[in-house]
């Protein structure tokens, strides 16, 4: 309940969600992230702030960077503040859907596909989309 509240870890995706159509409104979105742990992997987005239109969906990327010779496990975990803007998001495409192995030395970009609903509160103008990357001992099958 209380991942939800401040969205953490939740899953906006619906139909519903995208249906709704862009009102011209914009926000800046910050990009944050943080490695648990002090796991030795460079985690970075591309851009760090971003002017979106409201309805409509935009992409930013993330970096991976293994800056060890193991191979190492991890689960990306976001949360989007302020908590009222987070039942608006809509996430189309995300690193943090599934967990995540990155080899020595190895360096990837992923993609982040969102938008927030046309609903969304009249008085936000900011918006915080932060990743937190946990490390595991392995990925876990499903």
């Amino acid at each position: 309940m209380y991942c939800q509240k401040v969205g953490i870890a939740i899953a906006p995706n619906s139909k519903a969600s995208s249906e709704y159509k862009s009102n011209g409104r914009q926000v800046t979105v910050l990009f944050t992230s943080v490695v648990a742990a002090n796991a030795p992997i460079l985690f970075k987005p591309k851009e760090s702030f971003q002017t979106i239109k409201v309805g409509e969906t935009a992409k930013n990327e993330y970096r991976f960077v293994n800056l060890s010779n193991d191979t190492i496990y991890f689960r990306p975990v976001h949360s989007v503040l302020p908590e009222n803007a987070a039942t608006k998001l809509t996430l189309s495409k995300c690193f943090c859907f599934d967990d995540q192995v990155i080899l020595p030395h190895q360096e990837y970009t992923l993609p982040v596909l969102y938008s927030f609903k046309s609903d969304l509160d009249p008085e936000v103008e900011n918006i915080t989309m932060h990743y937190t990357l946990f490390p595991k001992e392995k990925v876990s099958k499903k």
